[in-house]
């Protein structure tokens, strides 16, 4: 079962591994990210963030989703990362399941956009949360699991 889809900048880390991972009761992690898994340095430096006795897999986002689909009914509980709100919103295309989008950092790239607290969503990234939010796909921002959490969709539709 797919528990979780997060977006954040460094992927996995600290607060992902012990808040989320373990609240969750998480046993694979999915990391979709198509610079990342050519990386062999980034993966060894991800592999070294994850809990003991949690399998972590860094594949293409293409892959990534196609694991997802094969996995969703399973018994197992996982955790699926990306780095933007497009690979997200690719994630959510091919599996209609997901239904909630959690997000985490999101680095300031440009002036344009909006911000509330880590996250910065340009331009592009408000358009498409605002597609994914006509869907019915829940947005919060949450650095950790016990952290409130902050409706996206309040900072989208501000005026």
């Amino acid at each position: 079962m797919i528990k979780l889809l997060r977006v954040d900048d460094n992927l996995l880390h600290g607060s992902v591994a012990f808040s989320w991972v373990i609240n969750l009761k998480i046993h694979t992690i999915i990391i979709g990210d198509d610079q990342v898994v050519n990386d062999q340095f980034m993966k060894m430096t991800l592999g070294l963030s994850k809990p003991a006795g949690v399998n972590l897999l860094i594949l293409s986002v293409d892959d990534a989703i196609k694991k997802l689909q094969e996995i969703q009914e399973s018994n197992l509980n996982v955790l699926a990362i990306v780095n933007s709100i497009d690979k997200a919103a690719r994630i959510c295309a091919k599996i209609p399941a997901i239904k909630q989008i959690n997000i985490g950092l999101i680095r300031k790239k440009d002036n344009e956009g909006r911000q509330h607290e880590h996250m910065h969503l340009s331009e592009e990234d408000i358009m498409l949360c605002q597609e994914l939010l006509a869907k019915g796909i829940q947005i919060e921002y949450r650095l950790n699991y016990h952290d409130e959490m902050y409706d996206v969709a309040k900072l989208i539709y501000e005026n």
